[in-house]
């Protein structure tokens, strides 16, 4: 099985995953400005969209889009509670989770901030969205480790992603405590410290 990512991408959630997990997965780097992967192949011959993450399956077989491909992954360790099961407030509240950094975050805040070609009037607008909508997960996490109960899961991943990210777009964590907490929580994961360290020293060759 082979994972498709771009360091420092949103992909970098599921590289934290596989690392978390110890999962049996080939991590495999991609150029987004040149639609290449680190063996030289087309990226577009691996998935039609041309965006990360994507998981290969063994048998050719490919799945897209970030949030699916988190769940499946925490699927693939289900003893670590990653994804708690659908029907308990944890499970529920980490789809909710899942939904609001994959909208409110990702592609509302984060996705217009980081492309060249988006209007200067639209980067404006997006960055002084964005610590609402990050003050909303603070407000959360005020009262609770994780934003979708006491145990890290795959939203944690996720979000620690756009948190990073954030900080590059010049949000200062300082000014919301809980965050900053947060921020340093997740740093204490030895995984999600060492995916960060790994594709930051990847990041301008794959860029």
């Amino acid at each position: 099985m082979d994972y498709y990512h771009s360091p420092l991408a949103c992909s970098l959630a599921g590289h934290v995953l596989i690392l978390e997990a110890g999962l049996a997965v080939t991590l495999v780097p991609v150029s987004l400005q040149r639609k290449v992967t680190a063996t030289g192949q087309d990226f577009h011959a691996v998935s039609a969209k041309g965006q990360v993450p994507v998981l290969r399956f063994d048998d050719g077989r490919v799945l897209t889009e970030n949030s699916a491909i988190l769940q499946v992954l925490a699927d693939m360790a289900p003893s670590a509670g990653y994804l708690p099961p659908r029907a308990t407030p944890e499970g529920q509240a980490a789809l909710e989770w899942l939904s609001f950094v994959s909208t409110e975050l990702h592609k509302l805040c984060l996705y217009p901030l980081f492309q060249r070609d988006s209007p200067d009037a639209v980067k404006a607008w997006s960055r002084a969205l964005l610590p609402r909508k990050l003050g909303v997960a603070a407000d959360r996490l005020a009262h609770q480790p994780w934003l979708a109960g006491d145990g890290f899961t795959v939203v944690d991943a996720y979000f620690g992603w756009a948190l990073m990210l954030s900080q590059h777009a010049g949000v200062d964590l300082s000014a919301q405590p809980a965050l900053q907490a947060y921020w340093q929580r997740l740093l204490g994961r030895p995984a999600f410290a060492e995916s960060l360290t790994r594709e930051q020293a990847l990041y301008k060759q794959y860029a």
